[in-house]
């Protein structure tokens, strides 16, 4: 598997990822968020565990201490995220989750003791720039949503960092299947205490809100949110990151951020104006910056020699 193949993966799971935003936006207003999550993850668990039971070695108790911490950041990266979506915009939420990119760097040196380079750097600046132009705080301000969503940005930052080891040192299997499970269950718990997922199959009085069954788009949204989003990114996420660089991966996922919000526009729409829109292309121009510039660095190398 060479770099580029892998980071094209990674670029397709971005997609994918951006995809849920506005899904989870429309789903949160009919299902609780935490129930949301454990059936989304739930799905992915049980195909997983179908497809690969006879190369899950759970006896492997190092990896399966690797894949709970894993899970860990994975659950508080969902559940803050999903939570927030029920109180700011999907583009907020889309945008917001894409500063994790600013706390990578010093993320990996905590963990791993190993320094950003250059144009990593510099790619990151390009893109915190787009992003403040696209969120404008400071003439916003933020809501409790926002606020929410903050706590995801941490989360996947360690998740991103940690992945890479993990996945060259570990039974990735094992890894993915520990999350799926993790995160199905702890987020069924918290919806029990928190939410009373029971509410679903009372008919609601108003006919709105979180009460009655489970609506057409509803099932849609799940199955989406299942399969595409949960069981096809985490197991390729798993997979294909550790062919390229935490910092690399966390830019080429920044991608997420302009494609939720056009789909936002597309689907919810959410409307942005010309210093959003200048802050989109930005963001894409430090990706493109990040991602090819090592490449030209030694195709010029090449030459001179």
């Amino acid at each position: 598997m060479t770099r580029l193949r892998a980071e094209l993966i990674l670029l397709f799971i971005a997609t994918l990822w951006a995809g849920t935003f506005p899904v989870i936006k429309i789903s949160v207003d009919t299902i609780p968020p935490f129930l949301f999550i454990s059936v989304r993850f739930f799905i992915a668990a049980v195909l997983f565990t179908l497809i690969y039971y006879k190369s899950i070695p759970v006896k492997d108790t190092k990896a399966l201490k690797a894949g709970l911490l894993l899970a860990v950041f994975q659950m508080t990266g969902f559940g803050s995220q999903t939570l927030g979506m029920v109180y700011t915009s999907a583009s907020n939420s889309a945008l917001i989750t894409g500063i994790c990119i600013l706390f990578v760097p010093f993320v990996q040196y905590f963990v791993i003791k190993k320094s950003p380079t250059f144009e990593n750097w510099v790619g990151i600046a390009v893109v915190s720039i787009g992003l403040y132009l696209l969120t404008q705080p400071f003439e916003h301000g933020f809501n409790d949503g926002d606020l929410i969503t903050l706590i995801c940005t941490l989360s996947w930052a360690f998740y991103i960092v940690l992945l890479d080891p993990f996945t060259k040192k570990y039974n990735i299997n094992v890894l993915i299947f520990v999350q799926f499970w993790f995160v199905a269950i702890v987020s069924i718990l918290i919806s029990l205490i928190f939410e009373d997922p029971l509410s679903l199959i009372r008919p609601s009085p108003s006919g709105r809100g979180w009460g009655g069954v489970f609506s057409t788009t509803d099932y849609y949204a799940i199955i989406y949110m299942g399969i595409a989003a949960t069981l096809i990114t985490t197991t390729l996420g798993n997979r294909y990151q550790k062919y390229t660089t935490p910092i690399r991966a966390s830019i080429i996922f920044t991608w997420e951020q302009p494609a939720a919000v056009t789909m936002a526009i597309i689907f919810l729409a959410e409307k942005f104006g010309a210093v959003q829109i200048a802050g989109g292309i930005l963001m894409v121009a430090g990706i493109l910056y990040s991602e090819t510039f090592e490449y030209f660095r030694n195709s010029n190398k090449k030459t001179v020699i």
